[in-house]
This record gives structure tokens, C-alpha cells and sequence, in this order.
């Protein structure tokens, strides 16, 4: 590692030296080392660089670095995880490889670091833009997708966002519950039980009840007359529509170009 590498960016000390995830947030446009006990927490106003680190042959590490771009982070914010990508990459002796993430079109190699799924936050890191409200617990809806690598996706706590097709996921303080689509598939709700525990664990310290909702069972039922309480009561739910989301995770996932500049992007076939 040459001296003007390593006077590159301090935060990025000791990267890429040991196997396994290192993440940093972006804040006030400088990264920042995220705790462990955040790694799967990505806020939609915020922008994170993912370092893996990989064996390689011969004893060499291989890496990875990803840059992930919240919907509603800044384009400066953005634009600083860019360059410091950039920065790590020197660092690294200009032997990673770039990816660029865009939320809720991710690349299946970078879903993969994380088990079972990565949790998509509303707000982000107080330094101008959003800052999330972590004090009082938020009930969050989210729809589960993927039968190998977990999509999971914060969608509006309503009962319009519901549909016959998926596999839902209700978070309250006291109880999560799983609403099964009637038309959903068997390894979309296995996933998503997965997922459940998995934020049984991590935000409940796994003190909370767990609910099982299929889609057309009668109101009159424990669980899921307690579930379509919580919506303000029962009401029939609407078809599906496709959007460009469900559009986009059926094509071709992104391929990596790169220059001789060091800057790497994706493009979508």
C-alpha cells in the first residue's frame, strides 16, 4: 500500500484486511464505520459502501466494493459514496471490483452477504436530510419477494398495499405477522418465515409473538381477525398491478464495465 493511498481517506484504515463485510455510511459526506449490530439496516435517505473481502488463490484476498444509493438519498451524498468507492479501491491496490446498488434493484451477489435479507428503513442519518425516529417503535408493512435471495421492501402501512400475489410481512411491537397471499408461492412464504425470525431476533430481542394470516381465512379467527384489526377492519383487497419494480427484477441482473480510471458502472440489458 503505497503512503498516498493510505492518506487517502483514514475511515478506510485497515480495510480489506481481514475476511468477511466492512460497511460504511455515508455522513456529511464522509464515510463513516456502521456498527455491526446495523450491518442489514440500509436507510432509504442514506448511501453505504460494502466492502467484501473474499479468499482468493494463493493466500490473495478478492474484493468486492459496493456502493448502495438509497431512493431518496441526496445526489451529492450519492456522489460522495462514488468517489470514495473510488478511494477504497486505491487503497485495495486497484484490485476490487465496482458495483453500483440501487435500492430495491439489487444484485443478487450483494443480497447475498446478508442472511436471510437486508431491511429497508424509511429516513435516514441526521447531516441534513432525513433523520430516522428510532425512539418509538413504528408498525412497518413490507413485502417479501425472491424464492432463492429475500427482496425486502417497506411499503405504505395501508390496507391498499396488500394484494392476492404476495407475501406480506406486518410488524407491530408485540407480534409480527405473515400474510400469505392466496395466490403467493410456497418458497416466498418459507423465505418470508425466515425473515420473520430473523427480525424476531434483531428488533424483539426475540420477545414477541409470531402470526400466520392466509389470505380468504374467515375474520372470525384469532389471528386473523387481530390482523385485519390493526388495518382499521376487513375489506376486500385489490388485484395486483405489475409495476416497474416487478418489471425490473425479471430482467437480466446489471453487468459491470469499467475504465481505466477506476470507475465502474452498471447498465441494465
Amino acid at each position: 500500500m503505497s503512503s498516498s493511498a493510505k492518506a487517502l481517506e483514514p475511515a478506510f484504515q485497515g480495510a480489506g484486511q481481514r475476511l468477511g463485510t466492512e460497511i460504511w455510511r455515508i455522513e456529511n459526506f464522509q464515510p463513516v464505520p456502521l456498527p455491526k449490530s446495523d450491518y442489514g439496516k440500509f436507510y432509504l435517505g442514506d448511501s453505504y459502501i460494502v466492502l467484501q473481502t473474499s479468499p482468493g488463490k494463493g493466500g490473495a484476498y478478492l474484493y468486492d466494493i459496493h456502493f448502495w444509493l438509497g431512493k431518496d438519498t441526496s445526489q451529492d451524498e450519492a456522489g460522495a459514496a462514488a468517489i470514495k468507492t473510488v478511494e477504497l479501491d486505491a487503497i485495495l491496490g486497484g484490485r476490487a471490483v465496482q458495483h453500483r446498488e440501487l435500492q430495491g434493484h439489487e444484485s443478487d451477489k450483494f443480497l447475498s452477504y446478508f442472511k436471510p435479507c437486508i431491511i429497508p428503513l424509511e429516513g435516514g442519518v441526521a447531516s441534513g436530510f432525513k433523520k430516522p425516529e428510532e425512539e418509538e417503535f413504528e408498525i412497518r408493512l413490507y413485502v417479501c419477494k425472491g424464492k432463492r435471495v429475500v427482496r425486502l421492501k417497506q411499503v405504505p402501512f395501508s390496507r391498499s398495499s396488500l394484494n392476492h400475489d404476495d407475501v406480506f410481512i406486518l410488524d407491530t411491537k408485540d407480534k409480527i405477522f405473515q400474510f400469505n397471499g392466496a395466490n403467493s408461492n410456497i418458497q416466498e412464504r418459507a423465505k418470508a418465515l425466515e425473515v420473520i425470525q430473523y427480525l424476531k431476533d434483531k428488533y424483539h430481542e426475540g420477545m414477541c409473538d409470531v402470526a400466520i394470516v392466509d389470505d380468504g381465512k374467515l375474520q372470525a379467527e384469532s389471528d386473523s381477525g387481530e390482523f385485519w384489526v390493526i388495518f382499521g377492519g376487513f375489506a376486500p383487497i385489490s388485484k395486483k398491478v405489475a409495476s416497474e419494480e416487478d418489471v425490473m427484477l425479471e430482467k437480466t441482473p446489471p453487468r459491470l464495465y469499467r475504465n481505466y480510471d477506476y470507475i465502474a458502472f452498471c447498465i441494465y440489458a
